[in-house]
């Protein structure tokens, strides 16, 4: 995300500092950020309580020493630390809804408006922002979507065959695969559902499971439940999983709430045939760009399956260059760009 947001100062006179709250010092998050430079404040989970007056302190030492011109500052928290600095401009950016639902946030964010330039992760995420703060300015929360290096990515990307023996992959199968924490958020458990209605109708299909959570036990005994032990496998964490999605045929998000989701913009990038819930800005990414359905109905999901699984080239390059127009039009690194320096809270603030 760091990377995502110093990328919309490229060819500007800006200096990028890039400021992590919590987390040690990291060389490789350091070069992979894209800032001109990067400071780690190493906040312990005990700092981050309450008023933050030690935290706020050290971004106000912080801001004598740059001067910074505005702050752009992800999730609540981080939004809150850097509004306590008198006069300083925040664009304060929500990746999930209900951010401003609680009645202290609703109030804290109106006593700071002035100052403060809010933006969602998608339409659904902003129009959420503007619900819950209905006293402020629609003007002054806005979208603004994650972004991606789609030519960088797709460099790093490794060929099918080579991805999955790189993950012990079966050469034979239709794989279909989520992406994500194992946690009710993501509710993985709806896809299980799904497969296991349709997995009997799909010769050689399996289902893949990558990521890991709190909910690792509980879907192991579901798949066992539904006797799809040697039907879907749980691949655990694998570091930059975007390099082998060429391995699988059909990418799966279940999600119950997503601001706009990184990894689906992953399987974009790897022009995989995409499935996901209709909630908040998944909706948005895979209007047209796929295939679609309501949350928690893995029925609907189901017929989905099915549908992919019985797609023929002609019909999965004609979804592929829907995939390609939205990401030119939407969600590239330029077209996030262009959008984010022509909002007007923006540019009013900078002519001052």
């Amino acid at each position: 995300m760091a990377n995502q947001y110093a990328a919309l100062f490229k060819n500007t006179d800006f200096r990028v500092i890039t400021v992590f709250i919590k987390g040690q010092h990291n060389s490789e998050v350091v070069e992979q950020s894209g800032a001109d430079e990067v400071i780690f404040l190493n906040a312990t989970s005990k700092q981050m309580r309450g008023l933050k007056r030690q935290l706020i302190k050290k971004v106000r030492q912080l801001h004598q020493q740059y001067q910074f011109e505005f702050v752009i500052a992800h999730r609540y928290k981080s939004i809150y630390i850097a509004s306590h600095i008198k006069h300083l401009f925040v664009i304060g950016v929500a990746h999930i809804d209900g951010v401003f639902s609680p009645f202290m946030r609703k109030l804290f964010a109106f006593l700071h408006q002035k100052n403060l330039l809010l933006l969602g992760v998608s339409k659904a995420i902003r129009d959420d922002i503007r619900k819950s703060l209905f006293l402020f300015d629609d003007k002054k929360v806005q979208h603004l979507y994650n972004s991606l290096d789609f030519d960088s990515i797709r460099e790093k990307q490794l060929p099918r065959d080579e991805a999955r023996r790189a993950l012990s992959l079966p050469d034979d199968h239709y794989l279909f695969v989520n992406v994500g924490r194992l946690h009710e958020d993501k509710d993985q458990t709806t896809l299980i559902k799904a497969f296991a209605h349709v997995h009997m109708e799909l010769p050689n299909t399996k289902l893949v499971l990558a990521g890991k959570g709190r909910l690792e036990q509980r879907l192991k005994s579901l798949v066992n439940e539904l006797n799809l032990t040697e039907k879907v496998i749980f691949l655990g964490m694998v570091p930059e999983f975007y390099k082998y999605l060429h391995a699988f045929d059909t990418f799966v998000l279940s999600s119950i709430r997503e601001g706009l989701p990184v990894s689906l913009l992953e399987a974009f990038a790897a022009e995989q045939i995409c499935i996901a819930s209709e909630c908040n800005g998944n909706a948005e990414a895979i209007s047209e760009a796929g295939y679609s359905f309501p949350v928690g109905d893995d029925k609907k999901l189901a017929e989905h399956l099915k549908t992919t699984f019985h797609l023929n080239n002609a019909e999965r390059t004609n979804i592929i260059l829907k995939v390609n127009k939205k990401i030119s039009e939407h969600f590239t690194e330029s077209a996030v760009r262009q959008f984010f320096w022509s909002m007007p809270e923006l540019k009013k603030h900078l002519k001052k």
